[in-house]
């Protein structure tokens, strides 16, 4: 008994897109997947702002601004508007700049804040008090 080539075809397809999609799942399983996390989401605007300041004082070696850090930590954590995790996070890349490891406390702030995509609001920040249209004067 002969095979004819034609048959063969359509379950060679199938196996490369079944390979091809095997192979491209598992970065995206790696990058997404929870427990690939290295820092855990902040609960808090104040939380995601301190972020911002944390990595700006990394990023330009600002013991000045890495100090507002530390009394805005204690701050949130006596007000409870940080977890224990988050407080941690935030304590171990606060100790590494200390250390004088900066480059590498920049480069983990900026993975806390990667760790942050997708948490949160839907809605971009908005001023509570947007300024109000100016009334229109009535024709006559």
């Amino acid at each position: 008994m002969t095979t004819n080539p034609d048959d063969d075809a359509p379950r060679s397809r199938l196996r490369w897109l079944v390979g091809a999609a095997a192979v491209l799942a598992v970065p995206l399983v790696v990058i997404w997947w929870p427990g690939c996390r290295q820092y855990p989401p902040v609960t808090s605007r104040e939380s995601l702002s301190l972020m911002r300041l944390l990595y700006a004082a990394c990023n330009t070696r600002d013991e000045a601004r890495l100090g507002r850090v530390e009394a805005r930590l204690e701050q949130l954590t006596r007000e409870g508007k940080m977890t224990p995790e988050e407080r941690a996070g935030f304590d171990r890349i606060v100790a590494m700049a200390r250390s004088g490891e900066w480059e590498r406390a920049e480069r983990e702030a900026f993975r806390f804040a990667e760790d942050q995509v997708g948490q949160g609001d839907s809605e971009p920040d908005r001023d509570p008090d947007p300024p109000k249209p100016p009334k229109k004067k009535p024709k006559g």
